[in-house]
């Protein structure tokens, strides 16, 4: 039981990404890192929410506070999936380190991080906390490690402060 309280810890501090994202001028992203994410209570002069995609999710990640929180010495992969066939597919896959976001595969990330690709049409900036939620409710998220567990709680010990995003 302790063990599952641990891992689901860890689960929210690498998934809670508390920024707001809003349109710019034309297509381009104005990214702001230090706002934290709404309470989901309109306001005349909250930014618009901007979707997140394939497109834009790199410059999403890199401007937030969760990745500049990565330890230096640390690499989760965040990984994109369907069962379009049957069996679960990859449609993409993001190496995440200190301030620094790409796409492509780790050949050995600490912790690797799956979700749905079905709730990426559903991501946007306002409510990214809340969607990942639903995502791991419905059981569609889901995480795999080669360490111990204590090991990577204290390597990723950093990130605790982003756990807030899911409620715990």
């Amino acid at each position: 039981m302790r063990k599952k309280i641990l891992i689901i810890g860890i689960l929210i501090l690498l998934l809670s990404i508390p920024l707001i994202i809003y349109a710019g001028k034309g297509d381009s992203l104005q990214i702001n890192p230090n706002a934290r994410l709404p309470t989901g209570q309109a306001t005349r002069n909250a930014p618009q929410a901007t979707d997140i995609n394939y497109n834009n999710i790199v410059s999403f990640l890199k401007a937030t506070k969760f990745v500049s929180d990565i330890p230096d010495d640390s690499t989760i992969s965040l990984v994109f999936y369907n069962f379009d066939s049957g069996s679960r597919q990859i449609e993409k896959s993001f190496i995440l380190k200190q301030k620094e976001v790409q796409e492509g595969n780790s050949e050995n990330p600490d912790l690797i991080i799956s979700i749905h690709s079905k709730y990426l049409d559903k991501l946007n900036s306002q409510n990214f906390c809340s969607t990942i939620s639903k995502a791991k409710r419905n059981r569609d998220l889901g995480y795999s490690y080669e360490m111990s567990t204590a090991k990577l709680a204290w390597k990723l010990k950093s990130l605790n402060k982003h756990k807030a995003c899911f409620g715990f």
